[in-house]
């Protein structure tokens, strides 16, 4: 099952299906090919994979795609 997320990303609007459990910094890296987010220490300590989110820097590693 999966579930249609729309994500404004660096200005652009896309789209893609994932599966609910999937994490935005996964979406990010493995469905729309950007790599410029990095897992660093898979803990969600180092920071690394740290985004903007609705105007706030949140870490993309603690954040599930379909919440964005």
């Amino acid at each position: 099952m999966t579930e249609r997320v729309h994500l404004r990303v660096n200005g652009d609007a896309r789209e893609v299906d994932v599966e609910p459990r999937r994490l935005l910094v996964q979406v990010l890296r493995e469905d729309l090919n950007l790599t410029g987010t990095h897992v660093g220490c898979e803990t969600s300590q180092c920071g690394a994979c740290t985004v903007h989110m609705d105007g706030m820097a949140v870490k993309s590693c603690t954040v599930l795609a379909v919440q964005a």
